[in-house]
């Protein structure tokens, strides 16, 4: 089928890809979508089946349906850095869980201290938990330079908390502590508070729990 990917030779559907000067109009085969997709397959020959030859894709990077398709017709994987995360998301939302292993594979071996934070929140909300759990052994060898990373304050709470619930992380508490004042000031400016200490305790909630105060010196509490 790789002849037919992105013509409009014998297409009978087209795809309104991502919103506003962005978007793009594909063609495809209903054919090949639903042998590939068992989503496609429900979208088309299921109980509710659409028979539209216009389908509208808001959500769906243009970049990311096209290696999705590319993948549907010809078996070719084309990823990069700009586009494995939004293809990761068009995987699961068409459930081609190949692609997905794909996607996930690229990302592990481009894994590195410095964007290991961003990765991990990725990995959370794609539910990809073996993904997250390589982050997390990255961060617990290169703590410092994953935390001193742009990523770090870009995270959300959630996986703040199950950083900080770990035991193995390679620093000292009173960086540790820095880093994550660091966040809460981010987390402020995010939810547009005024960033003095009151608010930053509130955005914190339990995350300020999990630091080891008892492991600071006196010195180093002082001057945190």
């Amino acid at each position: 089928f790789a002849f037919l990917f992105n013509n409009e030779v014998l297409s009978d559907v087209h795809f309104l890809v991502g919103k506003g000067r962005g978007s793009q109009r594909i063609p495809a085969h209903r054919f090949v979508l639903a042998v590939g997709s068992a989503v496609f397959d429900a979208m088309f020959n299921g109980g509710m089946a659409t028979t539209s030859t216009e389908i509208e894709l808001p959500d769906v990077e243009p970049a990311a349906f096209l290696a999705l398709l590319k993948f549907l017709y010809s078996d070719e994987v084309q990823i990069g850095p700009e586009t494995v995360m939004t293809t990761l998301y068009t995987a699961k939302k068409y459930a081609v869980p190949a692609l997905e292993a794909h996607c996930v594979e690229f990302l592990k071996k481009n894994l590195r201290a410095d964007n290991a934070f961003m990765l991990l929140t990725q990995a959370r909300l794609f539910d990809e938990p073996q993904l997250a759990s390589l982050c997390l052994e990255n961060i617990d060898k290169n703590t410092s330079d994953a935390i001193n990373a742009e990523g770090f304050t870009d995270i959300d709470l959630d996986t703040l908390v199950a950083v900080l619930e770990r035991d193995t992380l390679g620093i000292r508490e009173v960086r540790l502590f820095n880093a994550v004042v660091r966040w809460s000031e981010a987390e402020c400016q995010r939810q547009q508070l005024q960033v003095i200490p009151e608010n930053k305790r509130k955005v914190l909630g339990k995350a300020l729990s999990l630091i080891r105060f008892p492991l600071m010196t006196i010195e180093e509490f002082a001057a945190g």
